[in-house]
């Protein structure tokens, strides 16, 4: 996915990921228990970074489908990911989860010490002397706090089209991405709204940075005022993440 008013991400295979051991990679908006979830290809990502454990993974929010979960896929890849991500944690990664609208039931267990893991609303990451607030971001969603019915069907519609898009890929061989539908003005203004507000959100808490998931838009901008809006994307259709280390950087996973 490139869209023009991103800084350009980079695609790696396997084990050739582009971060440090010291670094924190965030991941959001897997949808696990859903049927559009690339499960085998998150595999493959977990896969890598088991091969060299980073410092920190954060599950930025709706790492499961719990609106529109479908139990009769929930098969090896699904729990293969699941395991893979507890191994991570017995490896020395801290691993930090923050639900998301979709997997919001999770934030009930945030008191429980699962070894490593840290369940959290929001996670203050400090690297290099900056901060960076990391939260799901359905918090500047307006419509879907205030619309849950018509959300469900929206995400419903989301779903089918990327059935369809594979459907049509396999039969035609013609790829037609939801990345492309991303780029109607009314879906662009979307994003634009919630990044506006993350941004006012990120000066009010006097941080450097806010990294959020949600909008399934990967995007890394920095406004005139030099504070850092990052999008860790999806695991549906892009299958990107970010990076944080020396500066925070936006990749996506080819397998």
């Amino acid at each position: 996915m490139n869209h023009s008013n991103h800084l350009d991400g980079n695609s790696y295979h396997s084990s050739r990921l582009p971060y440090k051991k010291s670094d924190t990679i965030i991941i959001s908006d897997l949808h696990i228990g859903s049927r559009s979830s690339q499960t085998e290809k998150l595999s493959q990502f977990l896969d890598a970074l088991l091969e060299n454990p980073p410092h920190r993974l954060i599950i930025n929010g709706d790492a499961f489908e719990f609106w529109n979960m479908d139990y009769k896929i929930m098969g090896k890849s699904e729990y293969k990911c699941i395991r893979k991500t507890i191994e991570l944690s017995e490896l020395g990664t801290r691993l930090v989860y923050i639900p998301g609208n979709h997997d919001r039931a999770i934030i009930g267990f945030r008191k429980l010490t699962l070894g490593k893991i840290k369940i959290l609303n929001e996670y203050i990451l400090e690297r290099n002397g900056e901060k960076y607030v990391v939260m799901h971001g359905d918090e500047f969603d307006a419509f879907v706090r205030n619309h849950i019915i018509i959300t469900l069907l929206i995400d419903q519609l989301y779903y089918l089209l990327v059935k369809a898009a594979a459907f049509f890929k396999r039969l035609i061989g013609y790829n037609v991405s939801i990345a492309d539908k991303k780029n109607s003005k009314r879906y662009l203004k979307y994003v634009e709204k919630i990044k506006r507000a993350a941004l006012a959100y990120a000066r009010s808490r006097k941080v450097d940075g806010i990294i959020i998931g949600h909008s399934h838009y990967p995007e890394i901008y920095r406004n005139p005022t030099g504070i850092i809006y990052a999008n860790s994307g999806d695991w549906i259709d892009s299958c990107s993440y970010v990076i944080v280390g020396s500066e925070v950087r936006l990749e996506y996973f080819k397998s």
